[in-house]
């Protein structure tokens, strides 16, 4: 039978409830107009003229329920899966008559004010595989094997290098006095990751300091008992591990936590039980624990091995992390299967906030980001850079070194060492700067991402050739507050902006006009809060500026490279790929790729060995140990 189409009246009451902005909902709305074909004109027809995003959504909505398919049903229950759409009860009334889902299962139709509760179980399989595909990146198999014993948990990446899991998973391996990680514990664990191309997964050892920080399991559990503040037990433990896959496979932000809703939401757990591929296991009526905030209360399916789970609500966000099987709080009791408990993840970053932060010795790259070359040496480098990001104290990075030492190749790694959401590079060679400090001006902020028009508006007012002292700083103040200003408008906390010049051993710098603005840059205090600067090839002594704030590398001759730089870089790479390796292998490994760079300085005598080599091993080796 032919539904009755909209009217009016009915459109109004509902474009009161869509509370998406009108990019949303055009979204939402010409994903189903694609589907229909010509039935259904797409949104910025229907919406031609209409200045409102309410008049806009009537319109919509009108269009959608005017021809003899209802497709306004669709539409709403697309915006309410969304949470794009909520009718205020004044507005249910007028649109009362509009059946908004298909039939329940008895026949009965779903009153319209109801609707969007009962459509928030229902979950978009896109963002189901999405979600779990994640999971399969960042939640990973934690083995402690300890002589003949073996115990297995799961954990979660929360950062670059960090690992999430409980207290108890590794409570073998931390001496309960110290609180330290226990001598050799390192060698005893590791942490498998899954993904969606490679069965066998991919594993990953800790470093030796890998206790990052913890807080135990109550050893005298009562869910009656609510502890002070700093009597917490939230059993968590943060683990480093080697390298930083993180930066490979992303982490959950415990900034960034979820919530859930006891009679509607879905509550997953994403888990590995005894120890087998992961599993994901769904259930409802998960509420606090005593009303608390710290804990919650679910019975989703879990078993010996899920402890350290990833726990996310309805919308696929991190909530909690599963903990296990609790008893009734009596003494002697067993564990009831019914009743689980998880940590909330809010909780554990409230007291413990710099756990995400990675330590920049053990935060290496091997092969750059678009795999073109191995990073062969080069640690100190990577060290000072991610130290410099942090804050450290370091503000001005100066690299030297002979002719093919890799100098230029400092830019690459500072591109890989800092995660883009982190920072804005603006990078000159020496040769292109100009001598006037207004152009340099201008090219400074069009790297910066400053629009053109902002910029000749911001200059105007200077005179075409500024080479004299005063007018060079009035340059430098016009560009001083806008690189603050495009700081303070970056999206991620901290964001910096990095001035990378190159070739400084090659080309003299006038003594005037962008010399003499880069001066004002180099000794600037407040700029060092939002600013990073990498001077390659420079030879000069930086005048009026801090000394303790300048870092200065001297990279090592080409014509020879290491055993030991490339012994780390096999070794490296072996672990990437998921395989472990002991000295004496990654020493004959490393006495191949000598071999083989031999060969090639043959064929390539103008080539440096470390450029060959470092060629050789990003493209022909990885490939074959892969």
């Amino acid at each position: 039978m032919t539904e009755a189409a909209l009217t009016p009246v009915q459109a109004q009451a509902l474009a009161q409830g869509i509370k998406g902005n009108r990019q949303a909902v055009a979204a939402v709305y010409d994903e189903i107009a694609a589907r229909v074909g010509r039935d259904l004109p797409d949104f910025k027809t229907v919406a031609l003229g209409r200045h409102g995003s309410r008049e806009a959504f009537e319109a919509a909505l009108m269009s959608t329920g005017s021809g003899a398919v209802p497709w306004h049903r669709v539409l709403l229950t697309e915006l309410a899966a969304q949470g794009l759409i909520d009718l205020p009860e004044e507005a249910a009334g007028a649109a009362a008559a509009v059946s908004i889902l298909p039939e329940n299962a008895n026949g009965s139709r779903v009153d319209v004010a109801e609707f969007s509760a009962m459509m928030s179980p229902a979950l978009r399989t896109a963002d189901l595989m999405y979600a779990f595909s994640l999971a399969a990146r960042r939640v990973c198999l934690i083995t402690i094997e300890d002589g003949p014993s073996k115990t297995q948990g799961t954990g979660f990446l929360v950062g670059p290098q960090t690992v999430l899991t409980n207290h108890h998973v590794v409570e073998s391996l931390i001496d309960p006095e110290t609180g330290k990680a226990r001598d050799g514990s390192a060698a005893k664990m590791s942490c498998k990751f899954e993904t969606l191309t490679e069965t066998m997964g991919k594993s990953y050892l800790v470093v030796e300091d890998w206790l990052i920080d913890f807080s135990p399991v109550d050893p005298h559990p009562d869910p009656a008992r609510v502890p002070p503040p700093d009597k917490k037990h939230l059993d968590f433990c943060a683990i480093r591990l080697q390298g930083a896959p993180g930066r490979e496979r992303g982490w959950y932000d415990l900034s960034v936590t979820g919530s859930v809703d006891a009679e509607t939401d879905a509550f997953f757990v994403v888990q590995h039980p005894h120890g087998v591929p992961q599993r994901a296991a769904i259930s409802k009526n998960t509420i606090p624990e005593n009303e608390g905030k710290d804990f919650l209360r679910h019975n989703a399916w879990t078993s010996p091995g899920s402890s350290g789970g990833l726990c996310l609500d309805n919308r696929f966000r991190p909530i909690a992390m599963h903990q296990g099987a609790q008893n009734d709080g009596l003494a002697g009791a067993a564990p009831s299967p019914n009743r689980k408990r998880a940590i909330r993840l809010a909780s554990i970053r409230e007291a413990a906030k710099d756990i995400v932060r990675p330590e920049p010795k053990y935060d290496k790259i091997t092969v750059l980001s678009d795999e073109s070359a191995a990073v062969i040496g080069r640690d100190a480098t990577q060290s000072t850079l991610r130290f410099m990001a942090d804050g450290g104290g370091t503000y001005i990075l100066v690299i030297r070194g002979q002719k093919q030492s890799g100098k230029s190749f400092s830019s690459l790694l500072l591109r890989d060492s800092i995660p883009g959401d982190q920072r804005i590079i603006i990078s000159f060679a020496a040769a292109d700067l100009p001598a006037d400090a207004r152009d340099l001006a201008r090219m400074i902020l069009r790297q910066a991402g400053m629009p053109e028009a902002d910029i000749t508006r911001a200059l105007a007012a200077q005179a075409r050739m500024t080479t004299s002292a005063a007018s060079v700083a009035d340059v430098f103040a016009i560009l001083k507050r806008a690189l603050l200003d495009i700081a303070a408008a970056g999206t991620t906390e901290g964001k910096l902006l990095w001035l990378l010049i190159d070739d400084l051993d090659r080309v003299n710098l006038p003594q005037i006009g962008s010399r003499t603005l880069l001066d004002h840059i180099y000794s600037d205090t407040e700029l060092s809060s939002i600013m990073r600067i990498v001077l390659i090839g420079l030879t000069d002594t930086l005048l009026n500026v801090n000394a303790g704030t300048i870092a200065t590398e001297d990279l090592p001759v080409p014509d020879k490279v290491e055993p030991r730089e490339i012994e780390e870089c096999v070794g490296r790479l072996l672990t990437d790929c998921g395989k472990v390796t002991s000295a004496e292998a990654a020493s004959l490994q490393a006495r191949i790729i000598v071999g083989a760079t031999e060969e090639l300085k043959k064929w390539s005598p103008d080539k440096s060995p470390l450029s060959l080599m470092s060629g050789f091993v990003a493209g022909v080796y990885r490939k074959a140990i892969k």
